[in-house]
Order: C-alpha cells, then structure tokens, then sequence
C-alpha cells in the first residue's frame, strides 16, 4: 500500500519565491536522506498561487520510520525553526492519504 504525505503552503504577502523554494529544497533534502520521496508542485487551477509539499512512500510502516528518524534529527529541528523565522508561508492543510488498490 502506498503511501503519501502532503503540505499545502500559501506565500504570504511579499514572499519571496527563491525563499520558498530553497526551504523546499532544503527539506527535501532532509526527507530524502531519511527514505522518503519528495516532489514539490506549483498550483495551477483551483487553489492557484498554492504549493504542495509531498512525499511519497511504499509502505505505512517506511513512512513511520522516516517521521521517526525525521524528528530526531538535529537537522530538521534547524530547519523547522529556520522555516518559521522566514514566515514566508502558511499552512493551508496537510494530508497523509493511502492508496486504494483498484
């Protein structure tokens, strides 16, 4: 069963988009280096100007163990406080969502 985990993200007014990119990058990086794969998504229709934030596993327990490994990383933690001292976004929603075989 597949997995996936997604950050919706507005700019806020005056954000600077090379900013939000490389904190994208940034955290990328960093679920990257703990097994989980990241894409990040300009909206184009409906929530438009919106950014998604995902990251895609195989399973619901590699996703467990990357969260896991994710939050004890001294790393992520610089990140996290990194990413709301530049207030460049808000939270709009976040999903975790498992796939349904067809």
């Amino acid at each position: 069963m597949a997995v996936v985990v997604q950050y919706v993200v507005k700019p806020n007014p005056g954000a600077d988009f090379a900013g939000i990119l490389e904190l994208a990058k940034e955290s990328a990086g960093l679920w990257r280096k703990h097994g989980g794969k990241p894409r990040f998504w300009s909206v184009a229709v409906g929530e438009f100007g919106n950014f998604v934030f995902s990251v895609n596993f195989e399973t619901f327990s590699a996703y467990g163990a990357t969260v896991e490994k994710l939050n004890a990383d001294p790393a992520f933690q610089t990140w996290q406080a990194k990413r709301l001292k530049a207030g460049l976004t808000t939270l709009v929603r976040s999903n975790l969502a498992t796939e349904v075989e067809l």
